[in-house]
């Protein structure tokens, strides 16, 4: 017959595997949910219906990728603009950007950002003709 004392050993170890699980169940899932928050800019796959065409609603916070989605512009023509290489830099903010390049010239990239998007935007599309309403017969 068991004593008490191994009766105490078993409900600790039983609790203790038990801590265990829940905690590497909740960190898994702690885990994914922070890879999720992982970039700037919104899900994957959330295409704007319309293309943005005011290059003032362009933030600090943004980054090429976003900013290239929102305008319709490629990345490409955008690093080009800057002078920089998209390598290790499609996760930085244009903030970030400007402190890492043009340390001495605060606002640039914003600006230069904003100047292509306007030289490289697709001009909009015409509204068709208004066809004239004849006058009703009498």
């Amino acid at each position: 017959m068991p004593n008490k004392n191994s009766k105490q050993r078993i409900i600790i170890i039983g609790l203790t595997i038990l801590g265990c699980l829940l905690i590497i169940f909740f960190g898994l899932r702690s885990f994914r949910a922070f890879q999720k928050f992982d970039r700037h800019g919104p899900p994957a796959g959330d295409f704007p219906e319309k293309l943005e065409t005011d290059v003032e609603r362009v933030r600090d916070w943004m980054t090429i990728p976003f900013i290239s989605r929102m305008y319709g512009v490629p990345e490409p023509i955008l690093y080009d603009a800057l002078g920089i290489s998209p390598e290790d830099n499609h996760k930085k903010s244009l903030r970030d950007l400007n402190k890492e390049y043009f340390p001495e010239n605060d606002g640039i990239v914003i600006e230069i950002v904003k100047t292509t998007l306007l030289a490289n935007q697709s001009p909009p599309t015409p509204l068709p003709p208004l066809t004239p309403i004849p006058p009703s017969a009498p």
